[in-house]
């Protein structure tokens, strides 16, 4: 690869990081809104797995962490998950309904719906930014081992993934806004590992 070709490589995943920052900060406004307290967010994090192998940090999500997936049509395409922790879904569900049991069929409802107004959110500012109608498909609820299925999803697709974490003001309800873009130029794909 050439220094022309790695320059290009670099501007690209910048651009991506940037995009997923500016939907991370719009997800992290809808769900200070929704909860009514400050949610921050951190900086984007890129994360290679490499294809067929354990993705340590997936796993180290733990058994008990749910996500709402969606397919991402237009733009870059891929999939985004909204990932929650037993805690910060405990806290999430006990502020939004008074009932932390994740497997009640209210508590699976609210956080398809949690799910979908942050993607929607995200995707909505990436959408204005790049100027192309980008739309997510249903949400689809992992109870548990939400790392798990996000390993699985990466491993039969891209390598790369981008990350955001919003957290409220307490610390409690922490929660992980993963894009796995699959239209990422050619030159822009890490090399395999």
């Amino acid at each position: 690869m050439d220094v022309a070709e790695l320059e290009r490589m670099r501007a690209e995943l910048d651009r991506l990081c940037e995009l997923t920052n500016v939907g991370a900060g719009h997800a992290a406004d809808a769900l200070a809104r929704l909860l009514g307290r400050t949610v921050r967010m951190d900086p984007p994090k890129l994360r290679l797995a490499s294809r067929g192998a354990v993705d340590s940090s997936a796993a180290a999500l733990g058994l008990e962490t749910a996500g709402i997936f969606f397919d991402v049509c237009g733009g870059i395409g891929g999939t985004l998950g909204v990932l929650f922790p037993r805690r910060a879904r405990e806290t999430l569900l006990a502020t939004l309904i008074g009932d932390p049991d994740p497997h009640s069929e209210e508590a699976e409802s609210a956080l398809r719906e949690v799910g979908n107004i942050l993607a929607s959110h995200a995707l909505s500012a990436v959408s204005d930014l790049i100027g192309d109608r980008i739309l997510p498909s249903l949400p689809v609820l992992t109870a548990e081992a939400a790392g798990a299925v996000l390993g699985t999803l990466q491993a039969r697709g891209e390598a790369l993934r981008v990350e955001s974490r919003l957290v409220d003001e307490s610390g409690g309800l922490r929660s992980l806004l993963v894009w796995i873009p699959s239209r990422l130029s050619r030159e822009a794909r890490p090399p395999p590992l």
